[in-house]
């Protein structure tokens, strides 16, 4: 259990969290994680260049096997962006 004095001093963190950052403290009280929109950003944009570089190589070189997954990851990170934005 904790004192008298920590639980003053943890509403009174909890109330100053509540006026500086309220979306970080709903996620706290929820018990989610804060989503980081530049991270996943970050991670979509890699898996598009990804998909866009083995599309190309795989129009350049001979390899059907090549262009076959250029546009499987072209089609999967189509669908995460129309996902995205529709939630």
């Amino acid at each position: 259990m904790l004192s008298h004095h920590d639980r003053t001093e943890l509403e009174k963190i909890e109330r100053s969290l509540e006026l500086s950052d309220p979306d970080l403290a709903a996620a706290l009280r929820e018990g989610k994680c804060p989503k980081s929109r530049t991270f996943r950003g970050a991670l979509l944009l890699f898996f598009d260049i990804t998909a866009v570089t083995l599309l190309v190589l795989g129009l350049v070189l001979p390899d059907p096997g090549v262009t076959l997954c250029g546009i499987l990851a072209l089609t999967a990170t189509v669908w995460t962006h129309v996902a995205r934005h529709r939630i």
